[in-house]
């Protein structure tokens, strides 16, 4: 569990350069993955630029960005950390966006051997991988180039000819945000990278991915976010950010995961601690409660 202590210890110790260790009485929210009213607001940073993923064409124009605060709630029962003052109504995610770090060949190469270990760990060739949040479209290009596969990427900030690839006849772009609409698009293979935590509602977003599973019980979800223990002992600051309404840790990504319906294959830290895969497959169901598949 994310110890309160360690929160407000590290809150305490930075809050002159990083923002304000809540020092009234702190407000009690309710959380929004396990409804425990057991949780409490800790800091705020005020007047943070809402979106980091737009490069301003000039530094006046950069200062003149849409601002909002940002006041992280902790609950004491799940462990969820998440900003309780944020408002999906102030984010847009146009072609202008984009927070890809797929220039750096360090990161280019913990892409690729993700998608290989996911080809191979679930046997994913020439079936169908849908990408929720695919970006400019490079990593779901890799997993299709690696396994044969057909991809379908939803992603409103998709340009359409940044990425280059072999498998690009087999792969489907559409400019719009994964939802309902696209249940037909199930797919073998679900990813998810960096997006569950831009997303105000996780409960119910997690629980229409897995009504649009039904029941494609062999099929893999892979869902990718920051990791908040390690934003909080290494002081990760940059990833403190007001699109990041969500700050998921082990406890809190396999609380959800299993509220919504999944079983848990694997869950484990990635990219040197940086971050969380949880890989998932959706849980059957017996008299009304889940009974869990195994890998």
């Amino acid at each position: 569990m994310l110890e309160p202590a360690l929160i407000a210890l590290r809150a305490r110790a930075e809050a002159p350069r990083y923002g304000t260790l809540l020092s009234r009485k702190p407000m009690s929210p309710r959380c929004p993955l396990c409804s425990s009213d057991r949780s409490r607001t800790f800091f705020e940073l005020t007047e943070m630029p809402v979106s980091i993923g737009v490069q301003w064409p000039t530094a006046a124009e950069a200062r003149r960005c849409a601002r909002a605060d940002l006041r992280l709630a902790f609950c004491e029962d799940c462990g969820f950390i998440w900003n309780d003052a944020f408002d999906p109504a102030r984010m847009e995610y146009s072609q202008a966006y984009d927070n890809s770090l797929d220039f750096s060949p360090v990161f280019q190469t913990y892409a690729r051997g993700l998608a290989q270990r996911l080809v191979n760990t679930y046997d994913v060739r020439k079936k169908d991988v849908v990408e929720i949040g695919c970006g400019k479209g490079q990593f779901l290009s890799l997993l299709c180039e690696e396994g044969g596969n057909r991809g379908i990427g939803f992603d409103p900030s998709y340009e359409g000819d940044r990425v280059q690839s072999p498998a690009m006849d087999r792969i489907t772009y559409v400019r719009d945000f994964y939802g309902e609409a696209y249940a037909t698009h199930a797919g073998d293979l679900v990813c998810c990278r960096h997006v569950f935590e831009h997303i105000s509602d996780p409960v119910g977003f997690l629980t229409m991915v897995r009504r649009t599973l039904g029941d494609r019980h062999s099929a893999v979800v892979y869902f990718e976010v920051p990791n908040v223990r390690f934003i909080l002992e290494r002081l990760s600051v940059w990833d403190i950010i007001y699109e990041h309404c969500n700050y998921f840790g082990v406890e809190s990504a396999a609380h959800v995961f299993r509220r919504c319906g999944f079983e848990i294959v694997r869950l484990a830290e990635a990219y040197d601690g940086q971050f969380l895969a949880i890989e998932a497959r959706p849980a059957t169901f017996t008299n009304g409660t889940v009974s869990p598949l195994h890998a």
